[in-house]
């Protein structure tokens, strides 16, 4: 499994299950039908995750880890990264490319803007790859990174710290890591990280929606520094094969179908795109057919899609958020988050009653959606491939997948966001603005870089 960049301590993992499990509720509203009936499956799901809830969503109790970052430590770790660890089979990186507005950022550097980095979060690479494009472009930084990650070791907890890193408990409202970010901001010293998805999504083409708390801290930042700005610096990172691995990809396909007791009939698996879909849907099936669950004339993609509308009209309805007839669920799911996290940021109020359960189910409902979007069929290219197949064997054996091939990281550095320009109105107001401007910034980059791609993972299946 990939190491945090410096540090002898694994990345978190990519959780999905533990966002399954889903606390009771006190009073629930209304009858929910599907809910009803497929929780328990659910929560077996959770179960089967524990090892990745430990790395994520951990039941230890928290407590803050806060950064002792070390000048002579931080060069070593940068040293390692880009020598050993880059190159090392957990991530098989052989070229990091830089480019998009870099003088850009230089200016704002050399002026003494403070710099805020929110880079998409596609692979369990990309840590790494940050740290040696921040070491290439002189940038001292650091990142927020999971309390889980900090609780594998006191080595671990000790290296993270002297690179700089501090910790965060992304399921509840973290004041101390918010402050600790805040300052990081005003001291100007260092660089901050943050990837603002939350979670590793291996959907490296599209951007899951931002979270707000980046937005938060910037503009927190900025109204404590004044005139002094306070610069978001949207990163877009994007990994393809510089060889074509499909069949170390169908060999794993091939694997993972034994394992699970699912048959191809003859020749499918040669057809990447519905051998993958047919075994997704064999595996979420035996799990549901294990606990007793049916969906009757329903298909599966039919029921889960139900399952999830029926999670944010929950919500929704538990936020007294009417659901407007013109937006999609995503958009939903997008407003009933940053609903949340007004909820769980706004000191002057009590916290309400109900706001982890909320945000369990909201989360939940993402997840879903997720799975539900098409992704493989929609570009049928051999990084895609590799991509589903790796989600779907990690979902199964609760455990990072080996690297197929070689790969290629590319960093795109998009125009700086002056936080100065958004001070002027409500931050309830502004937050939801400035936090979908980073996404679509990262999202564009992230098209840029696909068309500029000349890599064979770029090729389409044939």
């Amino acid at each position: 499994m990939p190491e945090f960049p410096g540090a002898p301590c694994q990345a978190p993992r990519r959780p999905v299950a533990p966002s399954l499990a889903i606390p009771p509720m006190s009073q629930p509203h209304g009858h929910l039908p599907i809910q009803g009936r497929i929780i328990p499956v659910l929560y077996s799901l959770a179960e089967k995750r524990r090892i990745s809830r430990m790395l994520e969503f951990s039941d230890a109790p928290y407590r803050f880890f806060e950064a002792k970052p070390s000048a002579p430590l931080i060069r070593l770790g940068r040293e390692l990264n880009r020598r050993v660890i880059l190159p090392g089979k957990n991530h098989r990186i052989a070229e990091v490319v830089v480019d998009g507005e870099t003088e850009a950022l230089r200016e704002a550097k050399e002026n003494g803007a403070r710099l805020m980095f929110v880079i998409n979060h596609p692979s369990h690479s990309d840590p790494q790859v940050l740290s040696e494009v921040h070491r290439r472009l002189g940038v001292d930084s650091c990142f927020m990174a999971a309390y889980d990650v900090f609780l594998r070791g006191r080595l671990c907890a000790w290296s993270l710290q002297r690179m700089g890193n501090f910790s965060i408990d992304r399921e509840g409202s973290d004041r101390k890591a918010m402050a600790a970010a805040i300052n990081v901001l005003k001291q100007g010293k260092r660089a901050l990280n943050i990837f603002p998805e939350g979670n590793v999504y291996l959907t490296n083409d599209r951007v899951t929606p931002f979270l707000d708390g980046a937005a938060f801290i910037a503009l927190k930042a900025q109204a404590a520094l004044g005139e002094v700005p306070v610069m978001i610096v949207p990163v877009s990172l994007k990994f393809t094969h510089l060889s074509t691995p499909r069949e170390a990809i169908t060999a794993r396909m091939r694997r993972l179908a034994a394992d699970s007791g699912h048959s191809f009939p003859a020749g499918a698996a040669d057809d990447p795109v519905p051998a993958v879909l047919g075994l997704g849907q064999h595996i979420v099936g035996k799990y549901l057919e294990k606990h007793g669950f049916s969906g009757g004339t329903e298909s599966l993609y039919g029921l889960l899609a139900s399952f999830a509308e029926d999670l944010v009209g929950d919500v929704e309805q538990r936020l007294a958020i009417p659901a407007p007839e013109d937006t999609g669920l995503l958009g939903r799911i997008t407003k009933t988050r940053t609903k949340i996290h007004q909820l769980r940021t706004d000191g002057a109020s009590d916290p309400h009653p109900e706001t982890d359960g909320m945000a369990d189910r909201a989360i939940l409902a993402l997840r879903l959606h997720g799975y539900l979007a098409p992704y493989l069929t929609e570009r049928p290219t051999i990084d895609r491939y590799d991509e589903t197949v790796e989600r779907i064997a990690e979902d199964f054996h609760s455990r990072h997948m080996p690297r197929t091939g070689p790969r290629r990281a590319m960093a795109r550095i998009a125009t700086p966001i002056d936080v100065r320009a958004f001070m002027d109105g409500k931050s309830r107001e502004t937050i939801p603005v400035l936090t979908r401007m980073m996404t679509d910034s990262v999202q564009s980059g992230i098209d840029v870089l696909n068309e500029k791609n000349d890599a064979p993972g770029g090729q389409m299946l044939g």
